[in-house]
């Protein structure tokens, strides 16, 4: 039995996410790397909304049965 399609919403969150994610990581370690402490810690800090929408966007998906393990089949005893 084929899942319902993900929704363009949880697709766009995603990438959105993934995006938002590497982007202020990777500024966040050149800006310290490059000894620009508080610009490092800022750009951080930005990470975490972006984490916290991929866990949104994922639970959605998981309670809406668009991830994650198929139900079982009933079983007929006749």
């Amino acid at each position: 039995m084929l899942k319902a399609p993900i929704s363009p919403y949880v697709v766009a969150g995603r990438i959105l996410s993934i995006i938002g994610m590497s982007f202020f990581t990777a500024a966040g370690i050149l800006f310290c790397i490059g000894g620009f402490w508080f610009w490092g810690l800022g750009a951080l800090i930005g990470f975490i909304p972006f984490f916290a929408l991929i866990v949104a966007v994922e639970r959605y998906s998981t309670k809406h049965g668009l991830i994650g393990p198929e139900p079982d089949p009933p079983f007929d005893d006749e």
